[in-house]
């Protein structure tokens, strides 16, 4: 069983590491491998650091029973209020492979988002993760785009809570 929890500061580099091994898991072989080499703990924590000490990003950790990061979800706002989009991003959202299919995920998207309308971005190709945001009320919004970092198609999922079609109600 794992627990869920906020992030600290001190959190950062445990979740640069997991980061870095998530997209080892999921990425390689499809993410061009000059992105997933240039991709290094150190930076990876540095940004979490950042992100969790300036306040720019919520983010909430799932840790095994021995204290080891097996997800990660972190959640932006915008006060942008000219978007059609809710000011809520789920900007985050990492899953060990060895806990997929055990409810963590949507443990660790419950804690992060609550009941709030929100939106992400997600690669194209990547239908579990697919099924697994419209399976919690999320649906695509808008044409694709290309990510710059990697250069791969994604797409906007939007969940909006009070549309009569929601998996809540």
């Amino acid at each position: 069983m794992a627990s869920i929890r906020r992030a600290h500061v001190d959190d950062a580099a445990a979740i640069g590491l997991f980061q870095t091994l998530a997209w080892e898991q999921t990425y390689r072989g499809i993410v061009p491998d000059s992105f997933l080499n240039s991709q290094t703990v150190g930076s990876a924590a540095d940004r979490w650091a950042e992100r969790i000490g300036a306040g720019s990003r919520l983010v909430f950790v799932a840790e095994s029973l021995g204290g080891q990061i097996i997800g990660v979800a972190s959640t932006s706002r915008s006060s942008d209020g000219s978007s059609r989009l809710p000011n809520l991003e789920l900007s985050t959202m990492y899953v060990d492979r060895k806990a997929h299919g055990t409810g963590l995920a949507a443990s660790l998207l419950g804690a992060a988002l609550d009941e709030e309308d929100a939106h992400l971005l997600v690669f194209s190709f990547n239908k579990r993760a697919q099924r697994f945001y419209a399976k919690h009320g999320f649906d695509r919004r808008g044409e694709r785009q290309i990510d710059p970092g990697t250069g791969l198609h994604e797409e906007r999922w939007v969940r909006q809570m009070g549309t009569p079609n929601h998996p809540s109600r």
